[in-house]
């Protein structure tokens, strides 16, 4: 019985993760979700676990959604490679605008390693890198 709990428990924080995966999004995505399955589960008098397996497929689609662009994305060296003419004395500019006011951003939030520069001022993401 105790294995079934710590199951229910695990499979019920995929599902809230899967409200604040990156294919869904906001408090409003998350209270118009909320209802409508309870609702489905009170109107179809549903296993409210089968929702908590479909959070969890949910969330692991959007994760490896996120990862798989992050890398498609160049690391610095390719990057520079492939646009030789962004290369600057102080750093690195932006080959969309030639901006060199570029920001990082982790992966899965601030203190994530995986991560990835963007142009601060078009919003293009450049290329990724990871913090060792």
């Amino acid at each position: 019985m105790y294995f079934i709990e710590v199951i229910s428990t695990f499979l019920l924080f995929l599902f809230i993760g899967a409200f604040f995966s990156p294919l869904l999004g906001g408090c409003f995505s998350v209270m118009l979700v909320f209802t409508i399955l309870v609702g489905l589960i009170i109107f179809f008098s549903l296993n409210f676990v089968w929702f908590l397996a479909v959070g969890g497929v949910i969330y692991i689609l959007g994760f490896l959604h996120k990862y798989l662009r992050y890398r498609k994305l160049l690391d610095i060296n390719q990057y520079l490679s492939a646009h030789p003419e962004c290369k600057l004395d102080v750093g690195v500019a932006c080959y969309n605008c030639r901006s060199s006011n570029l920001t990082n951003r982790g992966l899965f939030g601030n203190r994530s390693r995986l991560r990835y520069y963007t142009c601060a001022q078009c919003g293009t993401t450049l290329f990724r890198f990871k913090v060792l």
